[in-house]
């Protein structure tokens, strides 16, 4: 569980040598790790629901103004 789980957080080499540091079981130090992983993943979820949300108004708030009608007279 080395690798970095995803790109939303640069710091989890950080966090994972912070976990090392703290003294606790070969169980429980698994336990925090896997919380961890759930985290991230719930954390990549958001930010695509977010970004699948913005997309969807995108186009309601990006369309041109129709011009004017010509004038009958």
């Amino acid at each position: 569980m080395d690798m970095k789980i995803s790109k939303t957080n640069p710091d989890l080499e950080f966090l994972n040598r912070r976990l090392d540091e703290i003294q606790m079981t070969g169980s429980e130090r698994l336990r925090a790790r896997a919380r961890l992983a759930q985290a991230e993943a719930l954390a990549g979820a958001i930010v695509a629901v977010a970004n699948g949300i913005a997309r969807l108004f995108k186009p309601m708030t990006a369309r041109p103004g129709r011009g004017t009608a010509p004038s009958a007279g």
